[in-house]
């Protein structure tokens, strides 16, 4: 790294947890040199350039506002309840010119609380569209500038240079993009691992002649189920538009099942042609997509 880094010190509320490792990464890569990680929980073995705070960030002590007022960066890994509460606490004490990111993967409360808060810090709000040790390259971080200007811009340029494609909406039309891309679909594979455990479903007999397509939706349940159930359960409690899509997942399972119930094959082929109409003409694409995904073998 050559230059001067846009965030030499830099504070990660949540620092020990794998969202706030993930940004901790890299920003270390880009030359932050003074990295504070303050965390209810106590800290692991400290690691050398690291200062590891245990505090609570909703009542913080004096040397965890000290830290704030000399930081460049202030980042809120956290759960929405601590970061709603923690965040005008923050804000109060940072300088001109220095930048809070809240992490969290609903924002349209975030937003409503900061129409209350007066601060001379820019704001801005990140979701990363993917589970944190897969890494930046190649994947989609949503970004929600809630005031905008430079410290804004060096920071979603370097979550560029990490290989990520950003991504800008508003704080709700965030939120209702995630409630199909995120409650929708997880709510989907679980109903999915549900039903089979209600069937009596039992692996080892399936294991032998399961199609790809099963095995497809086994690894996604199985992948939802190895993280913190939490994470999951915010994205389907917290977001404002994900009970309405959980309504209309209920819907179109009664609506196939009525295609399904009727001696007149036209209905069930009336679904199929509808749902056409999603891919605008790139059904082929995610077609061939699919393939590739069928193609990988499962580890010995």
């Amino acid at each position: 790294m050559t230059g001067t880094p846009s965030f030499p010190r830099v504070m990660i509320v949540g620092g020990h947890g794998a969202v706030g490792t993930l940004f901790a990464r890299a920003l270390v890569a880009s030359g932050t040199t003074s990295l504070t990680l303050v965390d209810r929980r106590a800290s692991p073995v400290p690691v050398e350039g690291i200062v590891s705070i245990q505090d609570d960030a909703c009542a913080p002590a004096r040397a965890t506002l000290e830290a704030v007022e000399a930081s460049d960066l202030v980042i809120l890994a956290t759960p929405e309840e601590v970061a709603t509460e923690a965040a005008p606490r923050m804000l109060s004490h940072m300088r001109a010119g220095s930048l809070l990111v809240e992490t969290l993967s609903v924002k349209s409360r975030f937003a409503a609380m900061l129409e209350g808060v007066q601060t001379r810090a820019e704001v801005l709000g990140v979701n990363p569209m993917f589970a944190p040790d897969l890494g930046f390259a190649g994947r989609s971080v949503v970004a929600v500038p809630y005031s905008d200007g430079t410290g804004t811009n060096a920071f979603l340029e370097l979550v560029a240079r990490q290989g990520a494609r950003v991504v800008r909406l508003g704080a709700q039309e965030h939120d209702r993009a995630c409630a199909a891309l995120q409650a929708a679909t997880h709510a989907a594979i679980l109903a999915f691992g549900m039903a089979l455990q209600t069937a009596g479903y039992d692996l080892a007999s399936a294991e032998p002649i399961m199609p790809p397509p099963h095995r497809t939706m086994l690894a996604l349940l199985a992948r939802i189920l190895s993280a913190d159930p939490e994470v999951y359960r915010d994205i389907q409690v917290a977001n404002p538009f994900a009970a309405e899509m959980r309504a209309r997942l209920l819907e179109a399972h009664r609506a196939l099942d009525r295609a399904a119930n009727t001696d007149d094959p036209s209905a069930f082929h009336g679904v199929i042609g509808e749902l056409r109409a999603l891919f605008g003409g790139r059904d082929a694409d995610y077609a061939k997509l699919c393939a590739q995904i069928f193609e990988v073998k499962m580890p010995d």
